[in-house]
């Protein structure tokens, strides 16, 4: 491995500087940056004001980039992430920027000056992306370009950051200067020790215009599922699986047919959402009126679906009893907003309360999980999550910190008001500083 120490390095879709801060922080040098963002590029320019960058990277002369050891970025994941549209290098707005970090090293070895060290990040869904073939284009890439490779799947909360953010790493070193050698990712601390007490802070007093606190609709959600669980019976087990309450009494066809694949007549003679009788003489009407969300498309649904379609209703025949009791003392269960009828508690085993867990609102649920780390930041704003015990969500500052970011300068903050424009999805796009640190030591010694 090449022994250096001091190294430059250029930060691609530098966004709030995650790699920057992480190498800078080992000494090394940022010497030039690409941020499309206009607001992240002021922002970087705030933090990092002896590193000049630049906006969009197709549009930047490659040739003026200064010559640097380093060459490291989070590509655009959207391209091959669940909750993008997955279509990888066919999608042309994003989907060729690994191209174009290929177009950079080809500039430099042009010139005998190629990064001696490639060290990107991305989702891990880019290893298994298009049956394997888009990981094999971008391995194949690297190395006919003469790069020993290495990558692995890491998560902060497997270094005592309370963040459970799986991503790929992928670290590469050219052969004609050592190559990997000895390299070694670093290797996971024990995760007992991991709790979002580390970043919580008890006195801060949350900004003007940031909106940490629930709303009264929100509350009563927390209020009415908190009910629910804190009042099952002892004496049985609360679901592992994600609890739908529009199976509560239903008895619609799903398995070997779906609403939409059967007979009216077979329809109205089932019950739908909440165990409410069907009746209509219309399909569409009945769809739309009697059916869950996820039951009204296709003439045969996923077998994942078909197991929780299932598994709800045993619950609820298992449990009628209180059930039925609770859905008398909430019904205002059925003015809620789709999502906020379901639940996810996973805390198996754990105490039945909701004052020392982390919530969390997702389209898939409210979702209750204990207080060891918080699930991974996404760029929706909306799914920040709630800490019951402080009584409202993770401010600016705490977020920066599941992120490892110690920022002089924060997204959407402006003179200490927070005015959001941003900053949550800038968040939910970083690179984990502490994590790319921990590779950088092992990697650039």
């Amino acid at each position: 491995m090449i022994k250096k120490s001091k190294y430059t390095f250029i930060d691609l879709y530098a966004g709030l500087g995650g790699f920057h801060q992480a190498l800078s922080s080992l000494g090394h040098r940022g010497v030039w940056a690409s941020e499309f963002n206009t607001n992240l590029r002021e922002l970087y320019s705030k933090n990092f004001p002896n590193t000049p960058i630049e906006g969009d990277i197709f549009k930047v002369d490659i040739k003026a980039i200064p010559d640097h050891d380093i060459i490291c970025g989070g590509f655009p994941c959207q391209p091959f992430s669940r909750a993008g549209f997955m279509k990888g290098f066919s999608d042309e707005s994003k989907g060729n920027h690994f191209f174009r970090i290929l177009d950079i090293i080809d500039s430099k070895q042009a010139e005998n000056k190629a990064p001696k060290f490639v060290f990107l990040e991305n989702v891990e869904t880019l290893l298994k992306h298009d049956n394997k073939k888009t990981f094999k284009v971008i391995k194949d890439s690297l190395e006919d370009r003469g790069y020993e490779l290495t990558f692995k799947i890491l998560s902060p909360h497997e270094f005592n950051v309370p963040h459970h953010r799986r991503r790929l790493y992928i670290v590469g070193a050219l052969h004609s200067m050592g190559g990997l050698k000895d390299f070694q990712f670093p290797e996971a601390l024990d995760i007992s020790n991991t709790t979002i007490e580390s970043i919580l802070d008890y006195d801060l007093k949350p900004m003007n215009g940031e909106n940490l606190h629930l709303k009264k609709e929100t509350q009563a959600v927390i209020d009415l599922w908190q009910d629910f669980v804190e009042n099952f019976p002892k004496n049985k087990k609360l679901p592992g699986f994600p609890v739908w309450a529009h199976e509560w009494g239903a008895n619609y066809p799903y398995e070997l047919k779906t609403p939409r694949s059967s007979k009216l007549e077979d329809l109205n003679i089932s019950r739908g959402t909440f165990g409410i009788k069907i009746k209509g003489t219309d399909l569409e009407n009945i769809i739309d009126n009697f059916i869950p969300r996820y039951a009204q498309k296709g003439n045969i649904f996923p077998q994942w679906k078909i197991n929780y379609i299932r598994k709800n209703r045993e619950f609820f025949e298992e449990n009628k009893e209180y059930i039925n009791e609770f859905l008398k003392r909430h019904p205002e269960i059925h003015q809620f907003d789709f999502s906020y009828q379901k639940l996810e508690w996973s805390c198996q085993n754990a105490p039945r309360t909701f004052d020392d867990k982390i919530i969390q609102f997702r389209p898939s649920g409210l979702r209750v999980k204990l207080n060891n780390w918080a699930p991974a930041l996404t760029t929706v704003r909306t799914q920040n999550v709630y800490i019951p015990k402080l009584g409202r969500k993770l401010s600016i500052h705490e977020i920066a910190k599941l992120q490892s970011m110690n920022l002089d300068h924060h997204p959407d903050i402006y003179e200490g008001t927070f005015i959001a424009n941003g900053g949550y999805r800038a968040f939910g796009n970083a690179v984990n500083v502490e994590v790319v640190k921990l590779i950088a030591k092992k990697l650039l010694i």
